[in-house]
């Protein structure tokens, strides 16, 4: 896809402005892409960056489970290697 306007322009956005105005914006006078068609863009960009947030929250979960799961074998490993070290002694 080619963008039917391609003189450069400088782009001065009002502080109230959002993402998605200025890209609806963009979308339509840069590229001439029609209404409907931004709204559909717009809409799956928003599920990507929700799914996206989704992935690194579930990141972060996978992580804190995995790091308490070596906790725990790091505590297991300590109880049996001194059960064990018990058991010997009482053998001798």
């Amino acid at each position: 896809m080619t963008p039917e306007n391609t003189s450069t322009k400088k782009y001065w956005y009002r502080p109230y402005e959002d993402y998605e105005s200025r890209s609806q914006r963009r979308l339509q006078a840069d590229l001439g892409v029609d209404p409907t068609a931004v709204e559909v863009i717009l809409h799956l960009r928003r599920q990507v960056v929700e799914l996206q947030s989704h992935i690194r929250q579930l990141e972060i979960e996978l992580t804190a489970h995995h790091d308490s799961q070596q906790v725990r074998l790091t505590r297991y490993r300590k109880v049996y290697y001194e059960a064990t070290w018990i058991e010997q002694e009482f053998q001798k």
